[in-house]
């Protein structure tokens, strides 16, 4: 990338358009409700697989997206896979809709596809996107890490309830940050790792589903109101279930 355009992305990560400054109030969750305002997750993306929705991914630079190592276990190759940012309705094409080929897909290399240790992967688009309101990265971690509790957001365009039809827009979910502790005594301490978070309700309701896969978790730095990376969509017990 030129340095100019690095420095233009890293100079708008994390920031809404002012119209969408105080539009997340998430009412329920991404299973069963609760559509995101429009232009509200400019960070959003949208991996295609032979045209077809496969896994959400997070911009984290002009030409890099973030996403779930697992999304690409079935071995097809960066040919096969377009990433759209931008994108709102997955049913028509969105006025601020960007396509872009997809040059390389890089899992982490010490991903497990049988555990989902380190899941994660980076995907480099063939050009960068064109920035506006609407397509921005997210920033990247600041080091500090939000306490246990705060509340976060995932968005997707995953089921609406487990094994049943994906999202036709962006639904959005609160979900607070769990204790590791809480994490594996709920899920199990041989399940999950030390490069895992848990993030949402033991009582169940608010939660990620099958689509949502290597889409955001992120969380709002109180200091500079930008919103950070802080983790990616991996794995669950259920939709909307209780345990986490």
């Amino acid at each position: 990338l030129e340095p100019s355009m690095q420095t233009h992305a890293q100079a708008v990560c994390g920031q809404r358009s002012p119209m969408m400054q105080n539009t997340t109030q998430p009412r329920s969750r991404i299973v069963g409700g609760s559509p995101a305002p429009p232009g509200s997750w400019p960070w959003l993306v949208n991996l295609q697989l032979d045209g077809g929705l496969m896994c959400g991914g997070v911009l984290v630079d002009s030409a890099w997206v973030a996403t779930a190592a697992h999304c690409f276990a079935g071995g097809r190759g960066e040919s096969y896979w377009t990433a759209a940012v931008g994108d709102f309705d997955i049913t028509k094409a969105d006025p601020d809709e960007q396509v872009l080929k997809v040059n390389r897909i890089i899992p982490h290399p010490k991903f497990n596809a049988k555990t989902f240790n380190n899941d994660i992967a980076l995907v480099e688009l063939t050009s960068p996107v064109v920035l506006s309101q609407h397509v921005r990265p997210v920033c990247l971690p600041s080091g500090v890490e939000p306490p246990t509790g705060s509340p976060c957001l995932v968005a997707g365009w995953g089921s609406l309830y487990e094994d049943g039809p994906s999202a036709d827009v962006v639904m959005e979910a609160k979900v607070p940050l769990l204790p590791q502790s809480t994490c594996k005594s709920t899920l199990g301490k041989d399940v999950v790792t030390n490069t895992m978070l848990c993030a949402g309700y033991l009582s169940g309701g608010a939660d990620s589903c099958q689509g949502d896969s290597g889409g955001p978790l992120i969380y709002q730095d109180r200091t500079s109101g930008r919103f950070q990376l802080h983790g990616i969509t991996s794995w669950g017990d259920g939709c909307g279930e209780k345990g986490a």
